[in-house]
């Protein structure tokens, strides 16, 4: 099945060769999960989305005209991915931004005959050897400037597995595609991503669902010491949207790991966040 795409509300619109997105990555995107007709998480969504705008001094798009070209990306299908990516539009040669931005934006609908399975999945976490840099004033954004996980991704031999990227400082901080948790003394913990990395959806999703049923919860700086003694190791993104790690594999030496409760329950407060949503979404 192909993806359906709309730029700036057009099926046959084109992307000019002068759109910044292209020349220096100035843009931002937002990967949706849409199951059963229902687009998940869409406030988690464009408040990140919101934040990086005004990061990066874009004008906020309007939530409704988007919402809008989502639904007629989806059409009929039921199940599959949503990816929307702004770009600060055109611009002059160089790097200054104009003052007043056309924005581009792009959305694409990519349909999927799988649905989400309420099982704990299990894949492979690898060390990779290129790092995140440092720079607070694009970290916890969904920028396009992305080159460091490209160059991570393609370390992975096995592309079922999952990279672990550490930033230049040595510190543990997320997946390639994902956030990192992992469970110590029954306290779920996850990196802080104040330097770099991304402040993902089902990231923050669990942080408000830990308070809520009283699991203990903290943010602090892991080292890959933390991560191969901890008691449960789990990754989450948007579309997985939770993995449990059975093996960390780090410069050749493979460190079996066990699923555990705490990766259990936080899966199942995801799955039953999105039953709720798609229930809300048919009313």
């Amino acid at each position: 099945m192909s993806a359906k795409v709309l730029i700036n509300g057009q099926t046959e619109g084109v992307i000019s060769p002068f759109d910044r997105g292209l020349h220096y990555g100035d843009g931002l995107f937002e990967t949706f999960l849409v199951q059963s007709g229902c687009l998940l998480f869409p406030n988690e969504h464009f408040s990140r989305l919101g934040k990086g705008c005004e990061k990066l001094g874009f004008p906020r798009p309007d939530e409704t005209l988007i919402v809008d070209e989502i639904n007629q990306t989806i059409g009929s299908a039921s199940n599959g991915v949503v990816k929307l990516l702004l770009s600060r539009g055109e611009g002059n040669r160089g790097f200054m931004p104009p003052e007043k931005p056309t924005v581009t934006r792009i959305i694409s609908f990519s349909p999927s005959h799988s649905i989400l399975q309420a099982t704990l999945k299990c894949c492979s976490l690898i060390l990779c050897h290129t790092r995140l840099a440092r720079q607070s004033v694009l970290a916890g954004i969904k920028h396009l400037n992305q080159l460091e996980r490209v160059m991570a991704r393609a370390e992975l031999k096995d592309q079922s597995a999952e990279g672990l990227m550490l930033d230049t400082d040595g510190l543990v901080i997320e997946g390639t595609m994902s956030n990192l948790f992992i469970v110590k003394d029954k306290t779920l913990i996850t990196p802080p991503l104040n330097n770099c990395g991304v402040h993902g959806t089902i990231r923050e999703y669990l942080r408000q669902a830990a308070k809520r049923d009283n699991i203990e919860f903290k943010e602090c700086e892991l080292s890959l010491a933390d991560v191969k003694r901890a008691d449960e190791v789990f990754m989450t993104n948007s579309v997985m949207p939770l993995r449990s790690i059975d093996r960390l594999m780090i410069s050749g030496t493979t460190y079996n790991m066990q699923k555990g409760p705490i990766s259990e329950w936080a899966l199942n407060a995801i799955l039953s966040n999105i039953r709720l949503q798609i229930k809300r979404s048919n009313e």
